[in-house]
């Protein structure tokens, strides 16, 4: 049975870094994203560069079909012995001014879909006693987001729902963390409709590699929760410090710089 890595919205941002890094670690790949045409591309320069097998799927994450056809179709030869479930986006703006399909949209990308997935693959994983599990979370996974409404709570479903998966799963052999990045350097305020991205968006922003770097290692290690950057490590530590209600204003600053 082939031994395979999986990774979700792996066309740009930190999928691709994810995709690169464990290329290079002669990691055989499935990659998984909307956009098939990026998907192509970056299966031709990884299978030419790292001399390693990557299959490419275009799947719709939002749309639960689409996922139930990925899962059904999925050759029974492989085993997906590490998952990432990097997809996601958010939405800026106030809540009820969201249309009826985002609202649904960021809940089965954010939420739906790495639940299927993992739900899916934890057997196999379970039955060969070895296994890795990485969800991307969030910064917004510690307090509410006033203007990101939604997406901060996606982003506290996938912390807790990991950090408990991390403890059920441990008996098992299976690693599961899950990395809480702060603003990065992608594609996200575009997706999210940031009309401005300066302030705070510009001082503290990381790039992509060292979030997915950092988050790799905490994975190897079995660590349940990482947080890259000095600046996030300190905001975390602010965080816990103050009441959920004080940090909810403070969000609600920094997004209205947004509009």
């Amino acid at each position: 049975m082939r031994k395979m890595t999986l990774i979700t919205g792996a066309s740009s941002g930190l999928g691709k870094d994810y995709t690169i890094e464990y290329a290079k670690r002669k990691q055989d790949l499935i990659l998984i994203a909307r956009r098939l045409d990026r998907l192509v591309l970056l299966q031709e320069e990884l299978q030419k560069s790292y001399g390693i097998n990557v299959l490419v799927y275009q799947v719709d994450l939002s749309d639960p079909k689409q996922i139930e056809n990925f899962i059904t179709q999925f050759p029974k030869d492989i085993f997906i012995n590490r998952l990432i479930n990097n997809a996601g986006f958010g939405f800026h703006g106030a809540f009820e001014e969201y249309s009826q399909e985002t609202l649904s949209s960021m809940v089965e990308v954010n939420i739906s879909a790495l639940n299927h997935l993992t739900h899916h693959f934890i057997p196999m994983m379970k039955e060969n006693h070895e296994g890795e599990i990485l969800n991307v979370a969030s910064m917004a996974a510690y307090t509410p987001g006033p203007f990101m409404a939604e997406y901060y709570a996606t982003k506290a479903y996938v912390l807790s729902l990991s950090m408990a998966l991390h403890e059920e799963l441990k008996p098992y052999g299976i690693k599961v963390s899950t990395v809480c990045p702060g603003p990065t350097k992608t594609e996200f305020g575009i997706a999210a409709h940031y009309k401005h991205q300066d302030g705070i968006e510009s001082t503290f922003s990381m790039d992509s590699l060292p979030v997915v770097l950092t988050s790799m290692r905490a994975l190897e290690k079995n660590k349940s929760v990482s947080i890259p950057g000095v600046s996030n490590k300190i905001l975390h530590i602010m965080m816990k410090i103050l009441p959920r209600k004080v940090g909810a204003k403070v969000v609600m600053r920094i997004q209205k710089q947004r509009f």
